[in-house]
């Protein structure tokens, strides 16, 4: 994640934040918000790319009153980094499955 830029330092807030993600596009975007949206203390959260030749992502995540931004975040990916090891421990159950099914013919 880089620097904020100078645009999206001005709106900062405790509970209002755009994040910046150099060299990520739609797959990260999507999912974080997603997993950022099924919290009940998010208000808002939605991603965009300025133009298709920039390869940035800007997150804008919105909390509601009594929460932080910043503490909602570190939630989401701490959320998602858990989903993805569920999905790779998964993948490689699977794979050993098939390769030992082959062995056996």
């Amino acid at each position: 994640m880089s620097d904020l830029e100078d645009d999206v330092k001005k709106e900062q807030s405790e509970l209002d934040r755009t994040f910046v993600f150099e060299d990520e596009g739609h797959t990260l975007g999507s999912l974080l918000t997603y997993v950022l949206e099924s919290f009940p203390e998010t208000e808002f959260c939605a991603y965009s790319i300025r133009h298709p030749s920039e390869n940035k992502i800007y997150l804008r995540l919105k909390v509601r009153p009594g929460n932080s931004v910043e503490e909602v975040f570190k939630k989401g990916i701490h959320e998602l980094n858990k989903m993805m090891n569920h999905v790779k421990k998964t993948f490689k159950k699977a794979l050993v499955t098939y390769e030992n099914s082959i062995k056996t013919k």
